[in-house]
């Protein structure tokens, strides 16, 4: 069997079986590729868009004409329209509500996706604290989120930085394995090794998204980084859409606080 590479918009997807006799490259099929997203705060929002080969652009064809909906376990129901401007984006005036548990179905090319994710409690993101570490021969500034996790195991985090209205592209995110019920220490640790303007420097303002997710969401998390770590042996990250599509549906809790470095 061949092994294929595609670039997506969040990762780059690595499909293998055991025994890898060569490498193709440009023939792969494209996939479906489905990131959902419900949350407390904004609007329901679904992108569909394609899988393209290494040798393509980097432009991910968007699908449309696809039917979006989402239910939630109360039995209401949302129909998400595709946005005129912007091909392929579903949304509808949905705002999550913890507790509940949502499944996004979506028909697409004659295919049905199917995906399942209960919205966790919220754990309120208290401050964005400043600090400093030592990276090699550099001295970084980098953020700790300061939060407190409940008791009890199971409670998982998702983080999203932004540095003067820019995203940083890691991927941060964690459980309570090793500080359950205490707060928060661990930092937002980012550098970009060949622009070191791009690093956080004094007097940018730094956003930071706090996203309480539920533990299939962190699976899949989990797996763009191992991705990104450049693991001996990568494979999909693990999704919670059945039917065959790449991505995830995420049902999580929003809070965004911003600092100004110091």
């Amino acid at each position: 069997m061949k092994k294929y590479f595609y670039i997506l918009s969040s990762t780059f997807i690595l499909i293998s079986c055991k025994k890898i006799i060569n490498v193709d490259l440009n023939n792969a099929p494209a996939q479906i590729v489905i990131e959902g997203i419900v949350n407390n705060v904004n609007n329901a929002t679904v992108t569909i868009s394609k899988s393209v080969s290494v040798s393509s652009s980097n432009t991910y064809p968007a699908v449309s004409n696809a039917t979006v909906t989402v239910k939630d376990n109360l039995g209401n129901s949302f129909v998400l329209s595709e946005l005129p401007s912007v091909k392929g984006t579903y949304t509808s005036n949905l705002i999550g509500v913890a507790g509940r548990t949502y499944t996004l179905t979506v028909v697409a090319d004659g295919n049905t996706y199917t995906a399942t994710s209960t919205m966790p409690a919220v754990v309120n993101l208290d401050s964005l604290q400043p600090d400093q570490i030592t990276f090699g021969n550099k001295n970084l500034k980098v953020i700790v989120p300061i939060y407190t996790d409940p008791p009890g195991l199971g409670n998982c985090y998702q983080f999203i930085e932004m540095i003067n209205s820019r995203y940083v592209k890691n991927v941060y995110v964690w459980n309570d394995n090793v500080n359950d019920g205490g707060v928060n220490t661990r930092r937002l640790i980012y550098s970009d090794p060949n622009n070191d303007s791009l690093n956080i420097k004094k007097g940018d303002i730094v956003s930071v998204e706090m996203r309480c997710i539920d533990k299939y969401v962190y699976r899949y998390m989990v797996g763009l980084t191992d991705l990104n770590g450049n693991q001996t042996t990568p494979t999909n990250p693990a999704s919670n859409i059945s039917g065959g599509a790449l991505g995830y549906f995420s049902a999580h809790t929003s809070q965004t606080k911003k600092i100004t470095m110091p």
